[in-house]
């Protein structure tokens, strides 16, 4: 039976692999100590929720979210992270550990979920077509950023 639960800071530890074999799957380049440091200050802080999926007390999945406060959506969520380990999938984890972060922000009254797909996980997994079916939309936007 695969569990969910939300992480804390002594988890920080169990989900570093989570996400480093996450971020080698799409391509995304963050040196290990990074994902250590920042998600243990997410599994903290207020703004942020780290939900695990664990099978036997070990992790098998993941997601994200952060709130955020604009103009334009008032409080918002971007779902940062959703990951279930291969051996895993297909048992509609994702589903459930895409609606542990969605009910998060809606206690927090956020008016819109946001998402980025890679193009690595788009190409590999068609991931747009997945979040198409659960009523996500498609915004038209372009996402830039900076290294400060």
């Amino acid at each position: 039976m695969i569990t969910l639960k939300r992480a804390t800071g002594t988890d920080a530890h169990r989900l570093t692999d989570l996400y480093v074999d996450f971020y080698a799957e799409d391509a995304i380049d963050v040196p290990r100590e990074r994902v250590a440091e920042n998600v243990a200050f997410m599994a903290e802080d207020d703004r942020a929720v780290i939900w695990i999926a664990e099978r036997n007390g070990e992790p098998v999945g993941m997601s994200s979210a952060t709130i955020t406060f604009g103009v334009e959506f008032g409080w918002a969520c971007e779902l940062e992270d959703l990951y279930i380990r291969p051996d895993h999938r297909g048992q509609g984890l994702s589903r459930r550990l895409l609606g542990a972060a969605i009910d998060w922000a809606r206690d927090r009254e956020v008016t819109q979920v946001i998402l980025v797909i890679t193009p690595e996980a788009e190409a590999e997994q068609g991931l747009s077509a997945y979040y198409r079916k659960l009523g996500f939309q498609d915004s038209g936007r372009v996402t830039m950023y900076l290294d400060v």
